[in-house]
Protein backbone atom coordinates (compact mmCIF):
# COMPACT_ATOMS: atom_id res chain seq x y z
CA UNK A 1 0.00 0.00 0.00
CA UNK A 2 2.97 2.46 0.66
CA UNK A 3 4.47 1.73 -2.62
CA UNK A 4 1.60 2.25 -4.34
CA UNK A 5 1.01 5.88 -2.78
CA UNK A 6 4.60 6.46 -3.58
CA UNK A 7 3.98 5.12 -7.22
CA UNK A 8 0.89 7.04 -7.86
CA UNK A 9 1.84 10.39 -6.40
CA UNK A 10 3.36 10.86 -10.00
CA UNK A 11 -0.24 10.99 -11.33
CA UNK A 12 -0.58 14.10 -8.60
CA UNK A 13 2.77 16.07 -9.32
CA UNK A 14 3.21 16.20 -12.52
CA UNK A 15 0.15 18.72 -13.32
CA UNK A 16 0.59 20.18 -9.87
CA UNK A 17 4.79 20.90 -10.90
CA UNK A 18 3.49 21.96 -14.26
CA UNK A 19 1.28 24.59 -13.79
CA UNK A 20 3.53 25.93 -10.14
CA UNK A 21 6.94 25.85 -11.70
CA UNK A 22 5.75 26.14 -15.39
CA UNK A 23 7.31 23.01 -16.73
CA UNK A 24 7.24 21.91 -20.06
CA UNK A 25 5.27 18.48 -21.65
CA UNK A 26 9.14 17.43 -21.43
CA UNK A 27 9.96 18.24 -18.28
CA UNK A 28 6.67 16.42 -16.64
CA UNK A 29 7.31 13.11 -18.96
CA UNK A 30 11.65 13.10 -17.77
CA UNK A 31 10.51 13.61 -14.18
CA UNK A 32 8.63 10.23 -14.38
CA UNK A 33 11.16 8.78 -16.46
CA UNK A 34 13.50 9.49 -14.09
CA UNK A 35 11.73 7.55 -11.74
CA UNK A 36 11.82 4.47 -13.57
CA UNK A 37 15.02 4.76 -14.42
CA UNK A 38 15.97 4.64 -10.45
CA UNK A 39 13.53 1.78 -10.56
CA UNK A 40 15.35 -0.04 -13.77
CA UNK A 41 18.96 0.16 -11.75
CA UNK A 42 17.31 -0.79 -8.32
CA UNK A 43 15.16 -3.90 -9.54
CA UNK A 44 18.47 -5.43 -10.98
CA UNK A 45 20.82 -4.39 -8.20
CA UNK A 46 18.27 -5.60 -5.18
CA UNK A 47 17.19 -8.15 -6.98
CA UNK A 48 20.68 -9.59 -6.91
CA UNK A 49 21.52 -8.80 -3.20
CA UNK A 50 18.69 -10.45 -2.05
CA UNK A 51 19.82 -13.64 -3.27
CA UNK A 52 23.08 -13.19 -1.58
CA UNK A 53 22.16 -11.73 1.90
CA UNK A 54 18.38 -12.57 1.82
CA UNK A 55 14.88 -11.11 0.73
CA UNK A 56 14.17 -9.50 4.37
CA UNK A 57 17.54 -7.73 4.67
CA UNK A 58 16.78 -5.87 0.99
CA UNK A 59 13.39 -5.46 2.05
CA UNK A 60 13.98 -3.62 5.25
CA UNK A 61 17.23 -1.77 3.90
CA UNK A 62 14.84 -0.58 0.81
CA UNK A 63 11.96 0.10 2.89
CA UNK A 64 14.00 2.73 4.97
CA UNK A 65 14.97 4.07 2.12
CA UNK A 66 12.08 4.87 0.15
CA UNK A 67 10.53 6.39 3.57
CA UNK A 68 13.85 8.52 4.03
CA UNK A 69 14.12 9.90 0.26
CA UNK A 70 10.36 10.30 0.05
CA UNK A 71 10.24 12.67 3.02
CA UNK A 72 13.15 14.50 1.81
CA UNK A 73 11.45 15.61 -2.04
CA UNK A 74 8.50 17.62 0.24
CA UNK A 75 11.65 19.98 0.91
CA UNK A 76 12.88 19.99 -2.80
CA UNK A 77 14.04 23.87 -3.66
CA UNK A 78 13.44 23.07 -7.21
CA UNK A 79 12.85 20.95 -9.91
CA UNK A 80 16.27 19.40 -10.07
CA UNK A 81 15.88 18.33 -6.80
CA UNK A 82 12.57 16.86 -7.44
CA UNK A 83 13.86 14.55 -10.52
CA UNK A 84 17.14 14.07 -8.18
CA UNK A 85 15.53 12.48 -5.29
CA UNK A 86 12.40 10.91 -7.03
CA UNK A 87 14.70 8.94 -8.52
CA UNK A 88 16.75 7.96 -5.61
CA UNK A 89 13.06 7.03 -4.44
CA UNK A 90 12.59 5.11 -7.84
CA UNK A 91 16.25 3.08 -7.10
CA UNK A 92 14.75 1.89 -3.95
CA UNK A 93 11.16 0.93 -4.82
CA UNK A 94 13.20 -1.43 -6.97
CA UNK A 95 13.92 -3.51 -3.88
CA UNK A 96 10.46 -3.64 -2.93
CA UNK A 97 9.50 -6.52 -5.52
CA UNK A 98 11.02 -8.42 -3.10
CA UNK A 99 7.89 -8.53 -0.53
CA UNK A 100 6.61 -10.84 -3.65
CA UNK A 101 9.34 -13.06 -4.02
CA UNK A 102 9.19 -13.55 0.19
CA UNK A 103 5.43 -13.88 0.13
CA UNK A 104 5.38 -16.59 -2.68
CA UNK A 105 8.30 -18.64 -1.24
CA UNK A 106 6.01 -19.03 2.22
CA UNK A 107 3.08 -20.55 -0.11
CA UNK A 108 1.92 -23.95 -0.91
CA UNK A 109 1.15 -23.70 -4.54
CA UNK A 110 -2.81 -24.36 -3.67
CA UNK A 111 -2.94 -20.39 -1.77
CA UNK A 112 -0.48 -19.18 -3.88
CA UNK A 113 -2.34 -17.39 -6.05
CA UNK A 114 -5.08 -16.37 -3.72
CA UNK A 115 -2.19 -14.82 -1.18
CA UNK A 116 -0.51 -13.31 -4.43
CA UNK A 117 -3.55 -12.04 -6.12
CA UNK A 118 -5.06 -10.94 -2.63
CA UNK A 119 -2.32 -8.52 -2.30
CA UNK A 120 -3.34 -6.33 -4.89
CA UNK A 121 -5.96 -5.02 -2.10
CA UNK A 122 -2.91 -3.72 -0.74
CA UNK A 123 -1.92 -1.88 -3.50
CA UNK A 124 -5.26 -0.98 -4.59
CA UNK A 125 -5.92 0.76 -1.21
CA UNK A 126 -2.90 2.52 -0.74
CA UNK A 127 -3.57 4.04 -4.52
CA UNK A 128 -7.39 4.85 -3.42
CA UNK A 129 -6.20 6.62 -0.16
CA UNK A 130 -3.70 8.64 -1.91
CA UNK A 131 -6.08 10.04 -4.50
CA UNK A 132 -8.27 11.14 -1.55
CA UNK A 133 -5.63 12.59 0.70
CA UNK A 134 -4.84 14.56 -2.96
CA UNK A 135 -8.11 15.63 -3.31
CA UNK A 136 -8.31 16.97 -0.18
CA UNK A 137 -4.62 18.27 0.24
CA UNK A 138 -3.22 19.76 -2.33
CA UNK A 139 -5.78 22.60 -3.35
CA UNK A 140 -5.38 23.76 0.58
CA UNK A 141 -1.99 22.83 1.64
CA UNK A 142 -0.20 22.28 -1.43
CA UNK A 143 1.97 19.42 -2.94
CA UNK A 144 4.43 19.30 -0.24
CA UNK A 145 2.72 18.37 2.21
CA UNK A 146 0.96 15.30 0.03
CA UNK A 147 4.93 14.09 -0.64
CA UNK A 148 5.55 13.89 3.19
CA UNK A 149 2.48 12.22 4.15
CA UNK A 150 2.91 9.75 0.90
CA UNK A 151 6.33 8.51 2.73
CA UNK A 152 5.16 8.69 6.14
CA UNK A 153 3.35 4.94 5.93
CA UNK A 154 6.71 3.47 5.07
CA UNK A 155 8.31 5.15 7.98
CA UNK A 156 5.65 3.93 10.05
CA UNK A 157 5.50 0.53 8.87
CA UNK A 158 9.21 -0.13 9.07
CA UNK A 159 9.01 -1.39 12.89
CA UNK A 160 6.88 -3.97 12.90
CA UNK A 161 8.86 -5.43 9.42
CA UNK A 162 11.95 -5.22 12.20
CA UNK A 163 9.72 -7.71 14.88
CA UNK A 164 7.75 -9.32 12.93
CA UNK A 165 9.06 -9.74 9.47
CA UNK A 166 10.70 -13.22 9.06
CA UNK A 167 12.88 -14.31 6.29
CA UNK A 168 12.44 -16.64 3.25
CA UNK A 169 12.41 -20.33 4.41
CA UNK A 170 13.36 -21.51 1.02
CA UNK A 171 16.17 -18.54 0.83
CA UNK A 172 17.69 -20.09 4.37
CA UNK A 173 17.37 -23.59 3.07
CA UNK A 174 18.75 -22.68 -0.77
CA UNK A 175 21.96 -20.56 1.04
CA UNK A 176 22.65 -23.81 3.08
CA UNK A 177 22.15 -22.19 6.48
CA UNK A 178 19.98 -25.16 8.15
CA UNK A 179 22.39 -27.94 9.71
CA UNK A 180 20.69 -30.53 8.43
CA UNK A 181 20.66 -29.08 4.57
CA UNK A 182 24.15 -28.22 4.54
CA UNK A 183 25.85 -30.34 2.59
CA UNK A 184 23.10 -30.35 0.07
CA UNK A 185 22.78 -26.78 0.18
CA UNK A 186 26.64 -26.29 -0.26
CA UNK A 187 26.81 -27.95 -3.63
CA UNK A 188 23.92 -26.58 -4.26
CA UNK A 189 25.38 -23.45 -3.99
CA UNK A 190 28.75 -24.16 -5.51
CA UNK A 191 26.28 -25.50 -9.04
CA UNK A 192 23.76 -22.80 -8.86
CA UNK A 193 25.81 -19.46 -7.51
CA UNK A 194 22.55 -17.45 -8.60
CA UNK A 195 24.72 -15.83 -11.42
CA UNK A 196 22.80 -14.21 -14.25
CA UNK A 197 23.72 -16.34 -16.96
CA UNK A 198 21.57 -18.85 -14.75
CA UNK A 199 18.55 -17.36 -16.28
CA UNK A 200 19.73 -18.42 -19.61
CA UNK A 201 20.65 -22.12 -19.08
CA UNK A 202 19.04 -24.18 -21.35
CA UNK A 203 16.38 -25.37 -19.35
CA UNK A 204 14.88 -21.75 -19.03
CA UNK A 205 16.44 -19.88 -21.69
CA UNK A 206 13.30 -19.42 -23.76
CA UNK A 207 10.87 -18.26 -20.77
CA UNK A 208 13.48 -15.96 -19.87
CA UNK A 209 13.10 -14.14 -23.31
CA UNK A 210 9.84 -14.13 -23.88
CA UNK A 211 9.43 -12.63 -20.35
CA UNK A 212 11.11 -9.38 -20.98
CA UNK A 213 8.91 -8.10 -23.60
CA UNK A 214 5.92 -8.92 -21.38
CA UNK A 215 7.08 -7.52 -18.68
CA UNK A 216 8.07 -4.55 -20.48
CA UNK A 217 4.16 -4.08 -22.29
CA UNK A 218 2.57 -4.95 -18.97
CA UNK A 219 4.17 -1.98 -17.36
CA UNK A 220 4.01 0.05 -20.30
CA UNK A 221 0.73 0.06 -20.59
CA UNK A 222 -0.23 0.12 -16.53
CA UNK A 223 2.09 3.40 -16.10
CA UNK A 224 0.60 4.82 -18.97
CA UNK A 225 -2.85 4.28 -18.12
CA UNK A 226 -1.90 5.99 -15.28
CA UNK A 227 -1.29 8.90 -16.60
CA UNK A 228 -3.42 9.41 -18.84
CA UNK A 229 -6.19 8.93 -16.30
CA UNK A 230 -4.76 12.68 -14.58
CA UNK A 231 -5.53 14.07 -17.43
CA UNK A 232 -8.87 12.71 -18.93
CA UNK A 233 -10.52 16.27 -18.89
CA UNK A 234 -7.54 17.48 -21.55
CA UNK A 235 -8.00 14.97 -23.78
CA UNK A 236 -11.28 14.72 -23.82
CA UNK A 237 -11.15 18.48 -24.79
CA UNK A 238 -8.42 17.97 -27.33
CA UNK A 239 -10.57 14.57 -28.59
CA UNK A 240 -12.82 16.77 -31.69
CA UNK A 241 -9.57 18.41 -33.32
CA UNK A 242 -7.52 15.63 -33.95
CA UNK A 243 -7.80 15.98 -37.28
CA UNK A 244 -6.54 19.35 -36.84
CA UNK A 245 -2.90 20.22 -36.19
CA UNK A 246 -3.36 24.30 -35.90
CA UNK A 247 -6.07 23.99 -33.03
CA UNK A 248 -4.36 21.19 -31.55
CA UNK A 249 -1.19 22.21 -31.24
CA UNK A 250 -3.19 25.57 -29.57
CA UNK A 251 -4.78 23.46 -26.99
CA UNK A 252 -1.68 21.91 -25.89
CA UNK A 253 0.04 25.40 -25.16
CA UNK A 254 -2.92 26.63 -23.35
CA UNK A 255 -3.46 23.52 -21.33
CA UNK A 256 0.16 23.74 -19.77
CA UNK A 257 -0.86 25.13 -16.52
CA UNK A 258 -4.07 23.58 -15.11
CA UNK A 259 -4.61 22.41 -11.69
CA UNK A 260 -6.21 19.06 -11.33
CA UNK A 261 -9.82 19.48 -10.85
CA UNK A 262 -12.85 17.71 -8.94
CA UNK A 263 -13.53 15.75 -12.46
CA UNK A 264 -9.72 14.85 -12.98
CA UNK A 265 -9.54 13.60 -9.41
CA UNK A 266 -12.73 11.45 -9.65
CA UNK A 267 -11.28 10.11 -12.86
CA UNK A 268 -8.14 9.16 -11.17
CA UNK A 269 -10.42 7.62 -8.33
CA UNK A 270 -12.73 5.26 -10.52
CA UNK A 271 -9.81 4.22 -12.43
CA UNK A 272 -7.78 3.31 -9.33
CA UNK A 273 -11.02 0.79 -8.08
CA UNK A 274 -10.84 -1.41 -11.65
CA UNK A 275 -7.70 -2.81 -9.76
CA UNK A 276 -10.28 -4.05 -7.35
CA UNK A 277 -13.07 -5.10 -9.50
CA UNK A 278 -10.86 -7.40 -11.74
CA UNK A 279 -9.09 -9.31 -8.51
CA UNK A 280 -12.19 -11.97 -8.11
CA UNK A 281 -12.23 -12.67 -12.06
CA UNK A 282 -8.02 -13.11 -11.71
CA UNK A 283 -8.28 -15.46 -8.94
CA UNK A 284 -11.00 -18.32 -10.89
CA UNK A 285 -8.85 -17.80 -14.43
CA UNK A 286 -5.77 -18.34 -12.88
CA UNK A 287 -6.69 -21.39 -10.98
CA UNK A 288 -9.32 -22.49 -13.21
CA UNK A 289 -7.72 -22.22 -17.07
CA UNK A 290 -4.01 -21.90 -16.38
CA UNK A 291 -1.46 -19.33 -15.97
CA UNK A 292 -0.74 -19.14 -20.26
CA UNK A 293 -4.06 -18.42 -21.16
CA UNK A 294 -5.44 -16.01 -18.71
CA UNK A 295 -2.19 -13.85 -19.63
CA UNK A 296 -3.56 -14.36 -23.03
CA UNK A 297 -6.83 -13.06 -22.45
CA UNK A 298 -6.10 -10.36 -20.54
CA UNK A 299 -3.85 -9.04 -23.00
CA UNK A 300 -6.65 -8.82 -25.65
CA UNK A 301 -9.09 -7.19 -23.05
CA UNK A 302 -6.09 -4.37 -21.99
CA UNK A 303 -5.70 -4.12 -25.97
CA UNK A 304 -9.36 -3.44 -26.54
CA UNK A 305 -10.16 -1.18 -23.85
CA UNK A 306 -7.10 1.39 -24.61
CA UNK A 307 -8.36 1.26 -27.78
CA UNK A 308 -11.58 2.60 -27.14
CA UNK A 309 -9.84 4.87 -24.11
CA UNK A 310 -9.23 7.29 -27.36
CA UNK A 311 -12.86 7.29 -28.67
CA UNK A 312 -14.28 10.46 -29.08
CA UNK A 313 -17.33 9.70 -26.28
CA UNK A 314 -18.52 11.37 -23.11
CA UNK A 315 -16.11 11.77 -20.41
CA UNK A 316 -17.72 9.33 -18.00
CA UNK A 317 -17.33 6.42 -20.81
CA UNK A 318 -13.69 7.53 -21.33
CA UNK A 319 -13.05 7.27 -17.58
CA UNK A 320 -14.85 3.81 -17.43
CA UNK A 321 -13.06 2.20 -20.10
CA UNK A 322 -9.65 3.48 -18.14
CA UNK A 323 -11.44 2.00 -15.19
CA UNK A 324 -11.27 -1.66 -17.22
CA UNK A 325 -7.41 -0.96 -18.82
CA UNK A 326 -6.64 -0.15 -14.90
CA UNK A 327 -8.23 -3.21 -14.05
CA UNK A 328 -6.46 -5.54 -17.19
CA UNK A 329 -3.30 -3.94 -16.64
CA UNK A 330 -3.00 -4.45 -12.62
CA UNK A 331 -3.92 -8.32 -13.04
CA UNK A 332 -1.11 -8.29 -15.15
CA UNK A 333 1.24 -7.13 -13.26
CA UNK A 334 0.35 -9.78 -10.65
CA UNK A 335 0.32 -12.40 -13.04
CA UNK A 336 3.93 -11.63 -13.68
CA UNK A 337 5.15 -11.50 -10.24
CA UNK A 338 3.47 -14.78 -9.39
CA UNK A 339 4.59 -16.52 -12.92
CA UNK A 340 8.15 -15.29 -12.42
CA UNK A 341 8.13 -16.85 -9.08
CA UNK A 342 7.00 -19.62 -10.01
CA UNK A 343 8.97 -20.76 -12.54
CA UNK A 344 12.58 -19.63 -11.50
CA UNK A 345 14.42 -21.78 -8.68
CA UNK A 346 14.96 -20.67 -5.39
CA UNK A 347 18.59 -20.42 -6.40
CA UNK A 348 18.05 -17.64 -9.01
CA UNK A 349 14.71 -16.42 -7.94
CA UNK A 350 15.15 -13.24 -6.84
CA UNK A 351 17.82 -12.41 -9.69
CA UNK A 352 15.17 -13.88 -12.19
CA UNK A 353 12.26 -11.29 -10.82
CA UNK A 354 14.87 -8.47 -10.47
CA UNK A 355 16.03 -8.21 -14.12
CA UNK A 356 12.55 -8.48 -15.29
CA UNK A 357 11.43 -5.74 -12.85
CA UNK A 358 14.39 -3.86 -14.65
CA UNK A 359 12.78 -4.50 -18.29
CA UNK A 360 9.64 -3.32 -16.51
CA UNK A 361 11.40 0.01 -15.42
CA UNK A 362 12.27 0.09 -19.04
CA UNK A 363 8.77 0.37 -20.25
CA UNK A 364 8.04 2.76 -17.34
CA UNK A 365 10.91 5.00 -18.03
CA UNK A 366 9.53 5.35 -22.22
CA UNK A 367 5.36 5.53 -21.39
CA UNK A 368 5.78 9.08 -20.36
CA UNK A 369 7.14 9.93 -23.62
CA UNK A 370 3.87 8.67 -25.42
CA UNK A 371 1.53 9.66 -23.08
CA UNK A 372 2.52 13.20 -21.88
CA UNK A 373 4.71 14.20 -25.38
CA UNK A 374 3.18 11.94 -28.49
CA UNK A 375 -0.46 12.29 -27.79
CA UNK A 376 -1.10 15.33 -26.94
CA UNK A 377 1.49 17.20 -29.24
CA UNK A 378 2.67 14.20 -32.39
CA UNK A 379 -0.62 12.35 -32.58
CA UNK A 380 -3.14 10.55 -30.59
CA UNK A 381 -3.94 7.63 -32.97
CA UNK A 382 -0.10 6.51 -32.70
CA UNK A 383 0.17 6.82 -29.44
CA UNK A 384 -2.89 4.45 -28.92
CA UNK A 385 -1.96 2.56 -31.91
CA UNK A 386 1.36 1.81 -29.75
CA UNK A 387 -0.33 0.92 -26.45
CA UNK A 388 -2.54 -1.72 -28.60
CA UNK A 389 -0.36 -3.02 -30.56
CA UNK A 390 2.38 -4.33 -27.85
CA UNK A 391 -0.57 -5.74 -25.84
CA UNK A 392 -1.86 -8.00 -29.23
CA UNK A 393 2.26 -8.95 -29.76
CA UNK A 394 2.48 -9.99 -26.36
CA UNK A 395 -1.30 -11.94 -26.18
CA UNK A 396 0.56 -14.60 -28.97
CA UNK A 397 4.10 -14.37 -26.45
CA UNK A 398 2.29 -15.30 -23.43
CA UNK A 399 0.41 -18.28 -25.37
CA UNK A 400 4.06 -19.39 -26.39
CA UNK A 401 5.55 -19.73 -23.14
CA UNK A 402 7.04 -23.34 -22.99
CA UNK A 403 6.05 -24.14 -19.26
CA UNK A 404 2.68 -23.65 -17.79
CA UNK A 405 3.25 -23.44 -14.01
CA UNK A 406 -0.33 -24.63 -12.52
CA UNK A 407 0.02 -27.03 -10.04
CA UNK A 408 3.46 -27.44 -10.58
CA UNK A 409 5.94 -27.89 -7.49
CA UNK A 410 8.58 -25.17 -7.25
CA UNK A 411 11.89 -25.50 -7.47
CA UNK A 412 15.23 -25.14 -5.11
CA UNK A 413 17.68 -24.99 -8.03
CA UNK A 414 18.34 -25.55 -11.74
CA UNK A 415 18.55 -29.50 -12.63
CA UNK A 416 21.80 -30.08 -14.78
CA UNK A 417 20.81 -33.77 -15.71
CA UNK A 418 19.68 -34.00 -19.65
CA UNK A 419 16.65 -35.61 -18.53
CA UNK A 420 15.95 -33.98 -15.80
CA UNK A 421 16.28 -30.71 -17.71
CA UNK A 422 14.47 -31.29 -20.53
CA UNK A 423 11.43 -32.21 -17.78
CA UNK A 424 12.27 -29.09 -16.63
CA UNK A 425 11.80 -27.03 -19.52
CA UNK A 426 8.65 -28.87 -20.57
CA UNK A 427 7.47 -27.91 -17.11
CA UNK A 428 6.40 -31.84 -16.68
CA UNK A 429 7.87 -31.73 -13.01
CA UNK A 430 5.29 -34.05 -10.41
CA UNK A 431 2.61 -31.87 -8.41
CA UNK A 432 2.10 -31.67 -4.89
CA UNK A 433 -1.30 -33.08 -3.40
Amino acid sequence: AADAMEMLLLAILGPTLRCEWHLSHAQVAAMTTFVFIGMLLGASIWGAAADKVGRRTVLLVSTALIAYFGLLCSAAPSYAWVVTLRCFVGFNIGGGAQSYTLLTEYLPHRTRVAAIVSNLLSWCAGGIFLVLTAWVIVPTLGWRWLTALAAAPLALVLPLMLLFLPESLRYLLASGREVEAAKVMELMAKENGGHVSQLFHSSIRRVTLTLFPIWFTIAFTYYGIILLSSDVTSFKQRCPSDNSPTRDSSIVDTSCCRNLNSQDYKSILLASTGELVILPFNLILLDRIGRRPTAALLFIAASIFVGLVSACVPAWTTTAFLFLTRGCAAALFNWCYLYTAEVYPTSIRSLGIGLHSAVARVGSMLTPLVAQVLLPQVSVSLAFSTYIGLNLACCCLAISLPVETLGRAMQQSIIVDDSSTSAAASGVNEKKD
